[in-house]
Formats: C-alpha cells, sequence, structure tokens
C-alpha cells in the first residue's frame, strides 16, 4: 500500500563523472571537477591540450581524469547518481557507472558571407579563416610588404561585417571585437566593424570594445545592411551615416565575414541518448527560468559550453553528489507495484527521465524525481501518487474549493504552485477584486491536473473551471502546461459532445509576477458564465 506521509532516507550516489567531449571546455570541466576530488572520465575526439585546459600532471598521472581519445557514447540508462553508460571504441564495448554526466559539445561554424551577397577569396574571409590567418601572422607579413608596418602609416584596411547575416549575439560579436582589436595593435593596420548591434552581454566583452574603441577602432552602427560591391580585386561597402548626412565608402584591403553557429548531427545525437531537451535551434541545453543554465531537463546531466560554464558545472555537480549520499524524499512519487502493467505511459512522459524498471514493475528515482505528478496523471492505471499530492488529497481540496455565495459563480481554479498559486495569493493580497465564489487548489504543476479532478469539480457543483499553468517554456516540468492543454481541450470537446458548452472550462497561462493580469483572468471568465 502506498502511504500519502513524506518521510526521508538516504541513497547512495556513484561519485565518479562522464564528461562527453574532449575539446579545450570538456578538458577544462574535467579538471575543475577533479579539483574537488571526483574522478572524471573524459570521452570523445581530443582536440585541445589538456594541461593547457587546467589538467595537472598528478591528475593526469593518477587516473583522477581520464581522458579517453576516440570513445564515444553508445548508450545510457539509469537515473541521477547512477547512470549506468555503454562507450565504445571500434568494435570494442565497455560498460562504466557513473553519477553524473556533463556534455561539452563541440559547435561549428559556417560563414555567412551569401547573406552580404559576397564569394569568400583571399580577400574575403570568414572569421574562422581570419583567425587563422591572424594566428600565422598573415597580417603582419602583409603589412610589413605593403611598406606599412610604422605606427604612424596605416595601409592595410580590415572591415568586419557582423549583426546583419543573423541576429546578433555576444559569441559572434566577441570574436570580431576581439579580432579587431588584434587588427588595430598591428602596426600599419586600421580596423572598422559595420553591425546592426553591439551585443556585450557577456564576461569581458564591454571592457574590450571600450578597449578597441580607445586603440582606434572605427564602428559603424547601420540601421540597414551596408550596401556591398564586390569585383574579381576589391570590395567597395558604403553607408549612409545619419549624422553627417552623406554616403561613406570604404573600400578594404580584407573583409571579414560573421559566422553562424551549427549545432552538428553529433550533438543532437547526444542529446537524444540522454534524453535532454535543446532549445529552439537544437542548442544544448533547453531554456528554462526554473534552473541554472547549465543544468538539463533531468538532475545529473548537466552541459557546459564555455569555460564559465565549466567552474558553474564543477559547483553543480558538488553540490549534487557532495561526498555521496543524498538526503531525499521516498515518498516524492510511488508506485503501486500491483496496478502497474508497464506499458510504459509513464517512462514516456517523465520530463526529466527519473523512471526505470524494478521489479517487473515502473520505479521512480527518489534522487531524479522533481514532483510535477505528469506521470501520475497519465498514468492509466492510476498506479502512481505523489506524496504531498495524492488523489485522496486532491479531490477533497477539490470539494473544498466549490463553494456557494449568492451573486457569484462558482469557479475552481487548478493553480501550479511555480506560477498561478503565487500570482492569485498575491492578486488577493494587493486587493484586487475577483469573484466571492473563486477559490484556487495548489497543484505541483499543471500536468498534475487529469481529467478526473475537472470532472469532479463539475460533479460537485461548480460552475466553472479554470486551469492556470505557467506560460510557454516557462514550465519547470518542461512540458506540464502541454498535457494541462491537451487534457482541457479533450474535456471541452466532450462537454460540447454532451450540449452542455465548452466556455465553463478554460486553459490560461500566468506567472508569478502577473498578480494584476490574473485577477483580470479571473473576472473576465466570470463574466462570461454569468
Amino acid at each position: 500500500m502506498m502511504t500519502d506521509k513524506s518521510n526521508m532516507v538516504d541513497i547512495t550516489l556513484n561519485k565518479d563523472v562522464l564528461v562527453v567531449g574532449a575539446g579545450s571546455v570538456g578538458l577544462e570541466t574535467a579538471s575543475k571537477i577533479a579539483s574537488q576530488g571526483y574522478k572524471v572520465s573524459v570521452i570523445g575526439q581530443k582536440t585541445a591540450c589538456a594541461r593547457q585546459s587546467g589538467c595537472t600532471d598528478e591528475m593526469l598521472n593518477s587516473g583522477t581524469v581520464n581522458i579517453m581519445q576516440d570513445v564515444v557514447l553508445e548508450d545510457v540508462a539509469g537515473v541521477t547518481g547512477d547512470f549506468r553508460v555503454t562507450l565504445a571504441k571500434g568494435e570494442e564495448k565497455m560498460k562504466a557507472v557513473f553519477g553524473a554526466v556533463v556534455v561539452a559539445p563541440n559547435y561549428s561554424y559556417a560563414s555567412l558571407n551569401g547573406a552580404y551577397g559576397l564569394a569568400l577569396s583571399d580577400r574575403v574571409m570568414s572569421q574562422s579563416q581570419f583567425e587563422a590567418f591572424m594566428d600565422s601572422d598573415g597580417l603582419k607579413k602583409v603589412a610589413a610588404d605593403s611598406g606599412s608596418d610604422a605606427d604612424d602609416v596605416e595601409n592595410v584596411i580590415v572591415a568586419f561585417l557582423t549583426g546583419f547575416g543573423q541576429e546578433g549575439d555576444p559569441v559572434s560579436t566577441g570574436r570580431a571585437l576581439k579580432s579587431a582589436l588584434a587588427v588595430q595593435k598591428t602596426s600599419g593596420c586600421k580596423a572598422y566593424i559595420y553591425t546592426g548591434n553591439i551585443k556585450v552581454g557577456a564576461k569581458g566583452l564591454e571592457r574590450i570594445f571600450t578597449e578597441g574603441r580607445h586603440a582606434g577602432v572605427v564602428c559603424f552602427k547601420p540601421s540597414v545592411m551596408p550596401e556591398i560591391e564586390q569585383n574579381s580585386d576589391s570590395v567597395k561597402i558604403s553607408i549612409t551615416d545619419p549624422v553627417v548626412r552623406s554616403t561613406i565608402e570604404l573600400e578594404p584591403d580584407y573583409v571579414v565575414v560573421e559566422e553562424a553557429l551549427v549545432v552538428g548531427q553529433d550533438n543532437l545525437d547526444t542529446a537524444t541518448l540522454l534524453r535532454i531537451d535543446t532549445d529552439l535551434d537544437g542548442l544544448l541545453p533547453s531554456n528554462n527560468v526554473h534552473r541554472f543554465p547549465v543544468r538539463s531537463n533531468r538532475d545529473g546531466i548537466f552541459v557546459a559550453s564555455n569555460s564559465v560554464d565549466a567552474a558553474n558545472v564543477a559547483l553543480r555537480i558538488a553540490e549534487l553528489i557532495g561526498d555521496g549520499i543524498k538526503n531525499v524524499s521516498a515518498d516524492q512519487a510511488k508506485v503501486d507495484e500491483e496496478r502497474c502493467v508497464i506499458c510504459l505511459t509513464c517512462y514516456r512522459s517523465c520530463p526529466h527521465g527519473a523512471i526505470f524498471w524494478e521489479n517487473g514493475a515502473a520505479a521512480i528515482s527518489p534522487a531524479a524525481c522533481q514532483g510535477c505528478g505528469i506521470c501520475a496523471s497519465e498514468c492509466p492505471m492510476d498506479a502512481i501518487q505523489l506524496g504531498d499530492f495524492t488523489d485522496e488529497s486532491l479531490r477533497k481540496s477539490v470539494k473544498d474549493a466549490v463553494v456557494s455565495v449568492e451573486g457569484s459563480p462558482s469557479i475552481v481554479a487548478f493553480c501550479c504552485k511555480n506560477s498561478a498559486l503565487e500570482a492569485g495569493e498575491a492578486a488577493a493580497r494587493f486587493g484586487h477584486n475577483m469573484p466571492a465564489g473563486f477559490k484556487m487548489v495548489k497543484v505541483p504543476c499543471a500536468g498534475k491536473v487529469d481529467v478526473e479532478f475537472i470532472m469532479k469539480a463539475f460533479v460537485e457543483g461548480a460552475d466553472g473551471v479554470m486551469v492556470a499553468a505557467c506560460h510557454e517554456g516557462n514550465c519547470k516540468a518542461e512540458r506540464g502546461n502541454t498535457y494541462a492543454k491537451w487534457r482541457v481541450n479533450e474535456i471541452q470537446k466532450r462537454l460540447e459532445n454532451m450540449g452542455l458548452g465548452k466556455d465553463c472550462l478554460c486553459f490560461t497561462t500566468i506567472a508569478s509576477n502577473m498578480a494584476g493580469e490574473f485577477a483580470a483572468k479571473v473576472n473576465a471568465f466570470a463574466d462570461k458564465l454569468a
């Protein structure tokens, strides 16, 4: 039998960490994790120097950081603290267990010269090509050969184009700013930047931009893309300056074009294997206001894309694993093994990958479960219960929420505790007028609101039912609002087929800081019921 009384238990977590990606960020992440006393295995194609990335001789020689060159991730099972992975190198297979997994994706770049109507050539380069050109001292040699290596002579002009071929971002802006500053510091060279917007929202970019301006980098910010003419041996860039009210033309010796980030199929395949979500552009991880940027939708799986992320991930892993013992609620979510028919519905619907199989039935990891309740509502056998939100307690809450007040419709609102509930409580504190017959039912996530609870409210005598969820992209459980909307739409169809009309049931989204909007939505719903 299941119980709704929460109790705490200690569980053991494996303390080893797997880093997927052996580039500079992956190796730096490994070094920072290892410095906290955890053993780290790094897999993938090694593209950076381990020692330059922070891995000490002691870490490498002792095996604290184990770099497994050209080993790939083939399969993943298990949950937080007990990820059972299969690794492969050619035909050789190996199995291992890790407490946490870090993905350090290696993204590639694609030149956007086509967006500017330019063809790549010796004089028109992508950002990556120009960086390699600078690294090989190519610009210094050109400046010397042109006789412009004196500080007071600027015969070599380099123009950077960014922010017009795509929406500007700190990564592409930062690369252009750093290269422009390097050009300006090269004797006999002058740098110009043409940008739609200077995005300096990353560590150190504001300083680099200011340093470049002081060094003499000229930055143009036209409202539209510059007019560009490319001939066989030259490129002319023209803009209309709104201050001097005239056309400014420049024929640079080199034109450097911005690049777009390319996710790559390898990164998408890794995300699929690990069952972690990506954002709309395919980048890892998905964006969620309820999580740190390095955390994925699965507890224990992190993403490090840069040096700042590397340090953040190391802190989060220490916070998660600690000394290998974690105190968790044993009743966060429980499965009635006698009811479970192993239909896989809960496994497919869980956004946190917290469900596995044990003793011929589904089992829920107390370390990975976030307590959203989506699995409980989707289970066709009602075999899953949440410790703090059992079906029995929710039925009682629904019954208590149906009140009869003269002159006011009885409205039951199922409110997500992360958004709508806080907005509703704030609306009451701030004195917003709402119907006297309006009552809220607290739920862990809108995804916990299933058909039974909505129909229960109507059976108890409610005139209207509202399901209030997080905005799209803001759901702590990733897709709880989506499940709730599906169910509301389905019930509305049933109500219409019964001849009752669908206007007595509504779905809405709200944020926790939208008290006034919450009250307005409730009052509008009440007016519709009147």
